[in-house]
This record gives C-alpha cells, sequence and structure tokens, in this order.
C-alpha cells in the first residue's frame, strides 16, 4: 500500500503525486491541566481545565508527477496547503475510518532531491481527537430511543430538534432546556453554540451546560412539542 493522506478534499499521492516515506510519530494530546501550590500543604492540587491540546503531526514527504514539471508540482502542493486558512479534514492511510480536523503549521519549503523528485516534511497543527467516519453519519429520532457510543471517551454531538414552543431534552440524566423554539433549532456541543441555520439561538437555550454522549449507552427522550431529533455524534478517542 502506499501510504498518503488527504486534506481540504485533495488526495496527496492521486492529486500531487506524494507519498509518505517514513511513518510518522502520532503523539497523544496533553491534557490542559494546571498543577496549583498550597503553601503548608504537601503536593500540587490539579486543577482540570476541562479540555485536550493541540497536536502536532508531520509527514515526510517525496513527490514526483510523470509529465510535470517539479517546480509546476511545487507551487500546485503549496497552493493545495496555503491557499485557505483554518482547519480541513485530514486523513491518512495509518489510521482507516478515522479522521482529524487540521490546519497548516508553520512555512512549507522542498527539497529538490533528482530532476523530476521533491522531498520535505509537512507538519499539521490538529486538534487532539480523531473522529470516526461514522460518527459524522445522522441518527434520527421521532420517539425515545438510545445511541450507543462505541469509543472510550465522550464526543460533543450536533443535534438538531424539530418542533415548537417549550422544549426539554433529556439525554441520559441531564436535561437541557429550549424556550419559544420556531420550527427547529441547532446545538452544536463542540462550538458550545445554539443556533437556527445561521442565526444564534443562545437566547433560546436555558441551561448552561451542553449535551455530551457518554462512552457506552446513551438514552435519547424529550418533553414538549417535538416532531423529530436528529443527532450527528461525533465518535472521537485519541
Amino acid at each position: 500500500m502506499i501510504n498518503h493522506f488527504t486534506f481540504n478534499g485533495y488526495n496527496s499521492y492521486s492529486d500531487m503525486g506524494m507519498i509518505i516515506t517514513e511513518t510518522p510519530v502520532f503523539p497523544s494530546p496533553e491534557r490542559d491541566v494546571d498543577f496549583v501550590s498550597i503553601p503548608g500543604r504537601s503536593g500540587d492540587i490539579i486543577k482540570d481545565n476541562g479540555r485536550f491540546k493541540n497536536i502536532t503531526v508531520p509527514y515526510k514527504m517525496a513527490f514526483w508527477k510523470d509529465g510535470t514539471p517539479l517546480s509546476t508540482l511545487i507551487n500546485n502542493i503549496k497552493a493545495m496547503l496555503l491557499s485557505e486558512a483554518g482547519y480541513f479534514k485530514l486523513c491518512d492511510t495509518y489510521h482507516p475510518g478515522y479522521f482529524r480536523y487540521a490546519a497548516v503549521s508553520g512555512s512549507v519549503s522542498f527539497a529538490r532531491k533528482m530532476e523530476l523528485i521533491g522531498s520535505g516534511t509537512i507538519r499539521f497543527n490538529c486538534k487532539p481527537f480523531l473522529y470516526r467516519d461514522d460518527g459524522e453519519e445522522i441518527t434520527s429520532f421521532t420517539s425515545a430511543g438510545t445511541l450507543e457510543n462505541p469509543e472510550a471517551f465522550p464526543s460533543k454531538p450536533y443535534i438538531k430538534i424539530t418542533g415548537s414552543g417549550n422544549i426539554t431534552m433529556i439525554v441520559n440524566n441531564a436535561s437541557f432546556v429550549f424556550k419559544d423554539v420556531e420550527e427547529y433549532i441547532e446545538i452544536d456541543s463542540e462550538m458550545m453554540i445554539a443556533h437556527k441555520g445561521t442565526l444564534s439561538a443562545n437566547v433560546k437555550m436555558y441551561t448552561q451546560n451542553f449535551p455530551e454522549l457518554l462512552p457506552g449507552e446513551n438514552s435519547i427522550s424529550w418533553n414538549g412539542n417535538v416532531t423529530s431529533v436528529e443527532i450527528k455524534p461525533r465518535w472521537c478517542t485519541v
């Protein structure tokens, strides 16, 4: 198998002639905690900030493409990597069925190994989690049900509630209250926002926390005038 990655819709091998020449080191993310010293007390107190830090994933690459001058190929690769800012989906052949959200980290430079072959290292600044492909699939509920989280970490889902008026959604034993809903409301637990399309709906959410789907079975139910609930679970691991 030829090892390669896809980023922002581009396939490094088929589109740019790039292959990964060494197996990358994939670090585990660092949990964001503070160690607080208390005078007169031995041992620090750990303050958990409730998140993981980003990681850097480097890929050592070689590239060539029949019929394409190396200078043109290098320009095309730089355009693929640098034409847009932001996080994009990053997949590689080492983690089938999973993807990351990544942005290019630092400058991009390449060396000419031979007349038609180039090489270099591309570094991606990645969000800490690996996301499952099947976690992007939407499950629809028209009555109470369950969702099984196959990973060992809680996930932060996207939820669309179609209904109106005052609604309480119950995930496991946690209640989430929404008032004066018109047609539908969307909840993005990862971004920590409520919205309706492009419009903010934070004022309609009367609960401070956002839903999480815990490892194992999660119960989903609601009270109020609800036609359906759609959940994109975003299963994830490190």
